[in-house]
């Protein structure tokens, strides 16, 4: 499941447990006015109504659901006791005595007999008090049946919301992969028109002898070029194939830092710029591929001095918060370089996202950040973009304008 899908999950299940504790409040607070409204006039006004209530005291609807339960129930067994040749006279007293147990019973004893064994005549005398039952039955139950309606129907737009934000996405990533596919083929068309051009002069026969190795030189400095958009492209697929796994296995996280610093090192001084290595001379062990997370900070580094000028100062630093159990582990790949442009900040993870500049002069290809966060992923790492004020919380030195940062 992908991390849209888990967060999608997360919202709607955040939305609905806010959205049924919401409901249930807003509905009990609704039944207690009714209920207060219901056992006060409605209920007393019924019984009056039905004639009941110079033998009966109903103070409540439990009240009346008990006395409405304990007609019925006398109204059945003067109906059927007869059938089976057998006085009804003992329940009629037992369901009598349920009555004044309860305090439900205000009239003399005489009275309420009279009023049971009538009932055996007369059982049309129960609908009323039938009806008033199922009447305050449906009227406590309405704040329930009106706020389950509430909470279906909030629900249905939010589910209604999640799904046309699943369709602007899904649009989006078709957007996205249009547009991967034409940086792809603008990648690989540009340098091998050049190859053609220069190919097709030197076969034709019309380059000046002293111009062939120059030619020559372009040529194979654009196959190059074409040789590693792409493997690079070869890599991002592969890592996002389900045959693909990392091999983790204990290594010494400093070491390897200082490894990849020292691989970038001529990079770094034929650009122009200066390279800050902060690393702990301890060894610290962590989980990890050694060569996938080394291709990540590799990456880092390089693309700190493709994307800056001369001059720029490059800082490398790698802090833990417990050396002992190598909890909170961050490798910082900082710059002095100008801060990357919000609207591009927002997108630079993404396949062929460069600047403008970059994908200009050839000095990137746009893949070398995806690649990286996807290695991370599968580490369980998180790769993330800081710039400045945000950057001052992890005093790498007032120098520094943006750092890729690793936590592991």
């Amino acid at each position: 499941m992908s991390k849209k899908n888990i967060s999608s999950g997360k919202e709607l299940k955040g939305f609905l447990l806010s959205r049924f504790f919401f409901v249930l409040i807003i509905v009990s607070v609704v039944e207690l006015f009714v209920v207060g409204l219901t056992n006060t006039y409605l209920i007393p006004a019924l019984v009056t109504i039905t004639k009941y209530n110079n033998i009966i005291k109903v103070d409540g609807a439990e009240g009346l659901f008990m006395i409405v339960f304990v007609l019925v129930a006398t109204w059945i067994v003067n109906r059927i006791f007869p059938m089976l040749n057998a006085s009804p006279v003992a329940v009629n007293e037992y369901l009598e005595k349920v009555l004044q147990s309860r305090g439900f019973v205000g009239a003399s004893d005489q009275e309420v007999t009279e009023t049971l064994h009538a009932l055996s005549n007369s059982p049309m005398s129960l609908l009323s008090l039938i009806g008033s039952f199922f009447l305050v039955a449906i009227i406590l139950l309405t704040p329930y049946i009106i706020g389950g309606i509430i909470f279906a129907v909030s629900v249905a737009r939010e589910l209604r919301r999640i799904e046309r934000e699943k369709e602007t996405e899904h649009r989006r990533e078709e957007e996205r992969r249009y547009l991967m596919i034409s940086n792809i083929v603008h990648d690989l068309k540009t340098p091998m028109t050049t190859v053609y051009g220069y190919a097709k002069a030197l076969n034709d026969g019309i380059v000046p002898e002293d111009k062939k190795q120059e030619y020559l030189e372009a040529i194979m400095n654009k196959t190059n070029r074409t040789n590693e958009v792409i493997a690079l492209l070869l890599d991002y697929v592969k890592l996002d194939s389900e045959g693909f796994v990392i091999k983790k296995s204990k290594i010494d996280i400093c070491e390897l830092v200082r490894s990849c610093c020292a691989f970038c090192y001529t990079d770094v001084e034929s650009a122009g710029c200066e390279i800050d290595i902060n690393v702990p001379e301890k060894p610290l062990f962590i989980e990890a591929d050694s060569v996938q997370l080394s291709r990540v900070i590799t990456n880092l580094i390089t693309n700190a001095i493709r994307h800056n000028p001369k001059g720029t100062k490059i800082g490398v630093t790698l802090k833990c918060e417990n050396y002992t159990t190598a909890e909170d582990v961050r490798v910082f790949v900082a710059d002095t370089g100008d801060e990357i442009p919000e609207e591009l900040a927002e997108h630079i993870f993404e396949p062929f996202v460069t600047g403008d500049e970059s994908r200009a002069s050839g000095a990137g290809t746009g893949l070398g950040l995806p690649l990286s966060v996807k290695i991370c992923e599968m580490h369980g790492f998180n790769l993330r973009l800081v710039q400045m004020p945000e950057i001052k919380r992890y005093h790498l030195g007032d120098e520094y304008k943006k750092v890729f940062r690793i936590s592991m």
